[in-house]
C-alpha cells in the first residue's frame, strides 16, 4: 500500500516509515500490562476485545484522510494486535506440555504468518483492483467475524473445559513483574530476538516489494510474491525448527546456524545483482527459515521463569523485539530519505544487526539438560 498511502497523505518516504513505526512502538508499549492482563483475567475476553480494538482501528484508518488520525489509528492496531501472540503462547503453556512448547510456538507463528502472506501479493492484488481503502473496510469486517469466533470458542483453561467452572484468577504482584525485569537472560535472549527481527521488519515487511521493484524492475505484485517467501520460511521454519529443538534438547545450536544463514541469505540479496528471479525466491525463503529459529527465544525466555508469570516474560521479550524492529524502520526510512533511496547505505543497518547480534548469543545460557525443556 506504500505508494498509495503516499499520496493519499501526501507524505514522504520518512513520514510513511514512522506511520508504519508507529504500529510497531504501540505493540511493543503494550506487551507489560498486556502480560499481567493475561496472567491475571485469561485469555477469552481480554483477546475478544483486543481484536473489536483492532477493528476499530482498521475502520477508522479506511476512513480517514487526516494523517495525525492515521496515526492514531496504528496506535490503536498496534495495542490491540500486542494481546495476540502473547495470548497464542500462554494458551499453549497452560494447556500442552512443557517439552512441545517450542514446537507450539512454531505453529502459531505459522497461523499468525498467513497474514503477512495475505498482505504480500493478494492485497498488492486487491489494492490495484479496488483501492487500499476498500482493502481496509474488507480487513475490518473480517475483525469482526474473528472476534466472534473469540468469545465463542475460545477456551482459557483445561479446568475450564471438564467441570465448566472458570479457572481461579491468578493475582499478579508489582514483586513477580520486578522479578521478570532484572532476570538479565531474559533480556539477553530478547534483544537477540529482536536483532534477528529487526531485518524481516525492514525489509520484508516494509522496503523489501520496493527494493525489488526498483533493482529488478518487475511489477508490483511479483516483486510482492518473490518478497513474500520470506513469510513460507517463516512458515515452515517455525515449527519444523522448534520440533528439531525440542528433539535434540538444544536452544543454543540451532539459534547459532540460524544466526548465520539468515545473515548469508540476506547478504546475497542485498548485494548481488542481477540474479535470477529464481534463486532470488528461494534466497528469500532461506531467508525467512532461518530467521525463524529466533522463536525459540520465546522458549528460552518462558523456560527460565514460573508459570504463573509466564505471560509477562513472553510479553518482555516480544517488547524488546519490537523496539528494535520499529528502530531499525525508522532508522532506514530517513536514510533512504537523506541518501535519495540509496539502499546500499540505507540497508546497511541491518547487517549490523546480526554483529551485534553475536554478542548477545554468547551472553545467553543453555538449559543444562532434559529436565530443563
Amino acid at each position: 500500500m506504500i505508494p498509495e498511502l503516499m499520496v493519499s497523505f501526501k507524505v514522504s518516504v520518512a513520514t510513511l516509515g514512522q506511520l508504519s513505526a508507529f504500529y510497531f512502538y504501540a505493540y511493543a508499549i503494550a506487551q507489560i500490562p498486556v502480560g499481567v492482563l493475561i496472567d491475571r483475567y485469561g485469555t477469552r475476553g481480554i483477546l475478544t476485545l483486543a481484536c473489536l480494538l483492532i477493528s476499530i482501528g482498521s475502520l477508522a484508518f479506511a476512513i480517514t484522510d487526516n494523517f495525525i488520525i492515521a496515526y492514531i489509528c496504528r496506535v490503536l492496531i498496534g495495542f490491540g494486535s500486542a494481546f495476540a501472540f502473547v495470548g497464542c503462547l500462554k494458551l499453549g503453556t497452560v494447556w500442552f506440555p512443557s517439552h512441545k512448547f517450542a514446537f507450539i510456538v512454531g505453529l502459531t507463528n505459522l497461523l499468525g504468518i498467513t497474514g503477512a502472506l495475505i498482505g504480500g501479493k493478494p492485497i498488492a492484488m486487491a489494492v490495484d483492483a479496488v483501492g487500499w481503502r476498500n482493502v481496509m473496510y474488507c480487513s475490518t469486517a473480517i475483525g469482526l467475524v474473528i472476534a466472534f469466533l473469540l468469545w465463542r470458542i475460545l477456551i482459557d483453561h483445561p479446568a475450564t473445559k471438564v467441570s465448566g467452572v472458570k479457572s481461579r484468577k491468578q493475582k499478579v504482584q508489582i514483586g513477580t513483574l520486578m522479578q521478570t525485569v532484572k532476570n538479565k537472560q531474559i533480556w539477553a535472549v530478547a534483544v537477540f530476538g529482536g536483532l534477528m527481527v529487526a531485518p524481516i521488519a525492514t525489509y520484508s515487511e516494509l522496503w523489501g516489494v520496493t527494493f525489488l521493484i526498483d533493482h529488478y524492475q518487475i511489477d508490483r505484485p511479483d516483486a510482492a510474491l518473490i518478497a513474500g517467501y520470506t513469510f513460507i520460511g517463516i512458515a515452515i521454519g517455525g515449527p519444523l525448527i522448534g520440533w528439531i529443538s525440542d528433539r535434540i534438547y538444544q536452544r543454543k545450536l540451532p539459534l547459532l546456524v540460524g544466526l548465520f544463514a539468515a545473515l548469508l541469505s540476506i547478504g546475497c540479496i542485498l548485494l548481488f545483482r542481477g540474479l535470477p528471479l529464481w534463486l532470488l525466491a528461494l534466497l528469500h525463503l532461506s531467508f525467512g527459515f532461518f530467521s525463524s529459529s529466533m522463536l525459540l527465544c520465546f522458549s528460552l525466555a518462558a523456560e527460565v521463569t514460573e508459570a504463573k508469570i509466564r505471560a509477562q516474560t513472553i510479553a518482555l521479550t516480544n517488547m524488546v523485539i519490537m523496539i528494535l524492529g520499529a528502530t531499525l524502520q525508522t532508522v532506514t526510512s530517513n536514510l533512504l530519505e537523506y541518501s535519495h533511496s540509496d539502499f546500499n547505505i540505507s540497508f546497511a543497518p541491518m547487517i549490523i544487526c546480526y554483529v551485534i547480534a553475536l554478542y548477545f548469543f554468547n551472553v545467553i545460557h543453555e538449559p543444562r539438560g532434559k529436565h530443563d525443556y
